[in-house]
């Protein structure tokens, strides 16, 4: 078996909501500068998981967003994962974590994995994410004028945000998206060079947002439509 299979095993589902996607997702681009309190991006994840009473962030790195829930009032259980034994996490492994989980964070991680591995980890986030649970994937923008190659050699996968999102709907998932600009917005002449760069992004059919945010939220049995018999 090749390293993609599993993507292709309800590929004609996901090509049907790809299409929906494409024809209907409105993502607005959204600032992600590195700042003390939350940035929009991150403002726009805690807006959808700030009730949460257990979360998982898988891939928290040295944990600069759980320091800024906690920060901004989140009071639930924040538990992190991460490879790396860099810092300290509750878990180094998603096969250690077992429990249900009001909502998953899974931020700048997909991307350095292969496709089949992205099945089994959605698969298992399915798994851990509680009835009415918000599931959040965030990864770099295939679209971006730059390549996500020139920021990190361990990048291996892009995700089009439109497959994305029709992967979660396939899932079961409601789904809102956003485009992100990492730094902040600009001020003064600089305004002028990202006017003209939006410009020629457009005449290029290209983005100037280096990454996608797509939040799901999963369905409750009622949102699910019934098949006719």
């Amino acid at each position: 078996m090749s390293d993609v299979d599993k993507w292709y095993r309800n590929y004609w589902a996901r090509h049907q909501a790809r299409e929906v996607m494409n024809r209907t997702l409105r993502a607005r681009c959204l600032s992600c500068e590195d700042c003390a309190q939350l940035n929009e991006m991150e403002q726009a994840i805690f807006n959808h998981t700030k009730h949460a009473r257990r979360l998982l962030d898988y891939g928290a790195g040295d944990k600069p967003l759980k320091g800024k829930f906690v920060s901004a009032g989140f009071k639930g259980r924040y538990e992190t994962l991460d490879m790396s034994a860099e810092d300290e996490h509750e878990y180094s492994s998603i096969s250690q974590v077992t429990g249900q989980f009001d909502a998953i964070l899974c931020l700048e991680v997909i991307e350095h994995m292969s496709l089949n591995d992205y099945v089994d980890l959605m698969d298992e986030f399915g798994s851990l994410l509680g009835l009415d649970g918000t599931l959040v994937i965030g990864t770099p923008n295939p679209l971006c004028v730059v390549p996500m190659w020139a920021g990190d050699p361990g990048h291996v996968q892009q995700y089009p945000l439109a497959d994305l999102a029709a992967d979660l709907v396939v899932r079961g998932y409601n789904v809102e998206a956003f485009r992100v600009r990492y730094g902040a917005w600009p001020n003064g002449l600089a305004r002028l060079r990202f006017l003209a760069m939006r410009i020629l992004c457009y005449l290029l059919s290209v983005d100037y947002a280096q990454g996608i945010v797509v939040i799901g939220k999963r369905k409750t049995p009622a949102q699910v439509p019934r098949s006719s018999t």
